[in-house]
């Protein structure tokens, strides 16, 4: 069976509901899986409720329910067998009613996003291929590449004028200086949190009337070069997509967007955008500046701090932990990082990056190690979160690094 055959399958089954429960997970590529659905379904004339969660247990999904679960399922076995799932994390439920692409030999990490995978049921539910530009915001999102079926998405979105192309700034932002105030990917030494040194940067490589970008882009790099692996430099300039049916049209800022609101707890804002309402839109630009704002804040502290060299770092807020962990991933990237924050209930929340090698499974093995900790997580095959009781933090840490060294 080819993972077209199981979306057409799963397709089939959504439109026998008489009314479907969504649940997707609080990042971009979660939310924008759950819009599209959502839409989807909309369009089908079948009653549904979208919720936006950051993580989901066995216990929290009903028997007997027609629950959907959108970026989010693959990685508990124990789900009620009837329960729908579409996703891309390393798959250990063996429900009917599946789809994944790590199922049908697709590489889940690089090559299609939830979004993507959401976006294959949908279009067997109906016509949908308006909703392309929602999957690049997955893509975008969890980092991965225009390759494989995301590829073909995006080729079909090009040619349905639903995505367009230009070459420009890659960072997110309404303008200049906010894009580079704002920047993570890379992140910007003294430039990234600071409004004023972004405006006399920008000063620095105009004339009063134009703006020499090769200047600028000369000084960028090698700002970040020092502390970014060569690939993140990437980031600053190349392909800039346009979104031509969303509320956003930069697919970059849009990406930001959501997935700040889903993280900030705000993902009925995150949704709705998604959905194409703009009236949020001045809320949520607040809210992701503050986010982003918040992050490089929790950077400048963290970097250098007395445990950089074993790469495990310990912050105060739970919803910046993922994203410190991949702006950390992306100066580095040769070694695991783990990223740490202790909650007042006696738990750890971790979200933890490693190289990527041959014969190594960081998802499997977080969520066996989490489960030995009195906990749950998964992940992919690089990147992964987990929650566990803090009494077995240090074996935790310690197991990680014992793979790898």
């Amino acid at each position: 069976m080819s993972i077209d055959t199981a979306a057409k399958d799963l397709a089939s089954h959504i439109t026998r509901q008489d009314q479907v429960e969504i649940r997707c997970h609080h990042d971009a590529d979660g939310i924008a899986a759950g819009a599209i659905m959502s839409i989807a379904l909309y369009r089908a004339h079948i009653p549904f409720r979208l919720r936006v969660v950051p993580r989901i247990q066995s216990q929290d999904i009903p028997k007997g329910g027609n629950i959907l679960l959108c970026d989010l399922g693959s990685g508990i076995p124990d789900l009620p067998e009837e329960t729908m799932v579409i996703d891309h994390h390393i798959p250990l439920f063996e429900g009917p009613y599946h789809v994944n692409p790590r199922l049908y030999g697709i590489d889940g990490d690089t090559e299609l996003s939830g979004a993507g995978a959401s976006y294959l049921v949908a279009n067997a539910i109906g016509d949908n291929r308006d909703l392309a530009g929602l999957v690049l915001t997955g893509i975008i999102g969890d980092g991965q590449r225009l390759s494989g079926k995301n590829h073909e998405i995006y080729l079909e979105g090009m040619g349905n004028g639903i995505i367009s192309k230009k070459r420009g700034i890659r960072l997110a932002g309404r303008d200049l200086t906010e894009q580079l105030t704002l920047a993570t990917n890379p992140y910007l030494s003294g430039i990234s949190g600071s409004e004023s040194e972004t405006t006399a940067l920008i000063n620095q490589c105009s004339d009063g009337s134009e703006l020499s970008t090769d200047i600028l882009l000369s000084l960028l790099v090698l700002n970040a070069a020092e502390r970014s692996r060569p690939e993140t430099l990437l980031n600053l300039y190349g392909d800039v997509y346009q979104l031509e049916r969303e509320v956003i049209s930069d697919a970059h800022s849009l990406t930001m967007l959501i997935d700040a609101c889903g993280k900030e707890d705000q993902g009925s804002i995150a949704a709705a955008i998604c959905l194409r309402t703009s009236s949020d839109l001045p809320a949520a630009w607040d809210i992701a500046r503050n986010h982003r704002l918040r992050l490089i804040d929790e950077l400048n502290k963290t970097l250098g701090t007395s445990r950089e060299a074993e790469q495990v770092y310990e912050i105060s807020d739970k919803r910046l932990a993922s994203d410190v962990a991949d702006t950390i991933n992306f100066m580095d990237g040769e070694q695991a990082v783990i990223v740490v924050a202790n909650q007042d209930d006696g738990t750890s929340h971790l979200s933890i990056r490693v190289p990527a090698r041959q014969g190594t499974d960081l998802g499997t093995l977080v969520h066996s190690l989490a489960a030995d900790c009195g906990g749950h997580g998964g992940g992919h095959t690089s990147r992964a979160g987990a929650t566990i009781s803090s009494e077995h933090l240090s074996r935790f840490i310690t197991a990680i690094h014992e793979v790898y060294a």
